[in-house]
């Protein structure tokens, strides 16, 4: 296993969850710096600058390096989308010094040699906000959790209660990537399974609701996690077809455009 460099100090705590998990995959696959390069298509030089901190990696990057290790990206995506924007890089192959095809055919390469020459650290950036800062806390704490026990986001609250709109950036969309984790179908967003969500409820259990109903073929309009008028008219129609799908012994859906704990239940089979 390869010793790996300090990261910099600069790094804020999102993306530093991120290079960590990025790192415990690639030391999991045996796969070099030169083996990457031959798999991805993004160069040796690239990986060094993402492994060791001093560039954000594109969603590309991480996508092939999930594929070169047969594993789900979903995760590494999530945390992706939680690290600091401003530090991301929009990187293409193209720009990110790929191989031609032909030259992706060595399956063995020799060992990992010295990162390039370290380049000039980032400048120094305004520090944020308090109220910045402590909204990056208890994104790290969620976070850490899905780095601990590989499984979705647990939201710190399951009642009925919605984010306000001064705390929910608008403007914004979210990927889905539905899989399945126990036999239920999540998006990784939110673990909720109770608690009342209707129009004008915002918050990431909202992003788990509109990914599931895209899976189960309600659009829901934009994954943005805010619970407008064409989420509530996705979530009647899906009631509507699946009103008796409860199970034995429980009652109908109600077609009233809300989500509560039966129709979480049955989005989630």
């Amino acid at each position: 296993m390869p010793r790996w460099k300090e990261l910099p100090d600069s790094l804020d705590p999102l993306s530093r969850q991120l290079i960590v998990r990025l790192r415990e995959l690639k030391d999991r696959s045996g796969l070099s710096l030169h083996a990457l390069e031959n798999k991805t298509g993004y160069s040796r030089s690239s990986w060094a600058r993402y492994l060791n901190g001093r560039a954000i990696p594109p969603q590309g990057a991480i996508e092939e390096l999930a594929r070169a290790c047969d594993t789900d990206p979903a995760t590494l995506l999530v945390l992706l989308e939680t690290a600091e924007p401003e530090r991301r890089q929009d990187e293409a192959p193209s720009t990110a010094e790929p191989l031609p095809t032909s030259a992706r055919t060595a399956e063995s390469a020799p060992p990992d040699a010295e990162p390039p020459a370290a380049e000039p650290p980032y400048p120094a950036r305004r520090l944020p906000h308090p109220a910045v800062l402590i909204a990056a806390a208890l994104a790290v704490a969620l976070t850490g959790a899905v780095l601990l026990v590989l499984s979705p986001w647990q939201d710190a609250s399951r009642a009925t209660t919605s984010t306000t709109a001064n705390s929910w950036p608008p403007g914004r969309t979210y990927p889905c990537h539905v899989h399945r984790a126990d036999g239920l179908l999540t998006a990784g967003y939110s673990a909720a399974s109770d608690g009342e969500y209707q129009v004008s409820s915002r918050g990431r259990p909202v992003v788990e609701i509109q990914c599931l109903l895209r899976e189960r073929g309600f659009s829901p309009g934009d994954i943005d996690g805010i619970y407008g008028p064409a989420t509530e008219s996705a979530v009647k129609r899906f009631q509507t077809e699946h009103r008796l799908d409860t199970g034995r012994g429980q009652p109908p859906l109600a077609v009233d455009g809300i989500v509560g704990a039966h129709t979480w239940g049955v989005l989630r089979k």
